[in-house]
């Protein structure tokens, strides 16, 4: 973590190979329903997950995601099998014993700009922390304009605009 001139906290990240824009759709959390409508997000339950070309072992890897809790959407299913969608648009078959309806997004990872975490729901509250593009954050609740947050590894919570987060759609609620 680094200071800014301003003296605010920059969140750098590591991630490799992730950007796109948001996908607007209505959409509840995948918690309040037994079976939840598609699509809906979800997060990488394991380190290293390999995603692959068909819903099977027999079908080759397509590419490994190499960083645990990152947001997906899930764009179909076939048995045990969920054909899932990355922040890039790309898109491949993971098992679902790989994924977590643990809520998580990435901030803004579409633009070069850093994204204000501020201390309440409102563009007037103090800015606590800017966010680089693509810092992962869990998603405690959203209430259609606002996401309460967290940033893994840095003792920062605040919130967030909805639309500058993929992995929430920008009309969904939560409690």
């Amino acid at each position: 973590m680094t200071m800014s001139a301003a003296g605010l906290r920059v969140v750098p990240v590591i991630l490799c190979c992730l950007w796109g824009a948001a996908v607007p759709n209505a959409h509840a959390w995948s918690g309040t329903n037994p079976k939840p409508a598609l699509p809906r997000f979800a997060s990488l339950k394991r380190p290293k997950t390999n995603v692959r070309v068909g819903p099977g072992t027999q079908y080759p890897i397509r590419w490994i995601y190499q960083q645990q809790g990152l947001p997906v959407e899930i764009i179909s299913g076939f048995g045990n099998w969920r054909r899932i969608r990355g922040s890039d648009g790309s898109d491949g078959w993971v098992h679902t014993a790989l994924l977590s309806a643990r809520r998580t997004a990435l901030a803004a990872p579409w633009s070069a700009v850093s994204v204000n975490l501020r201390a309440r729901p409102s563009a007037r509250a103090a800015v606590v922390a800017r966010l680089q593009p693509r810092v992962l954050v869990h998603v405690k609740r959203c209430d259609r304009t606002w996401c309460a947050v967290d940033v893994p590894d840095h003792d920062l919570y605040g919130y967030v605009r909805q639309v500058k987060l993929w992995g929430v759609y920008p009309d969904e609620t939560s409690g």
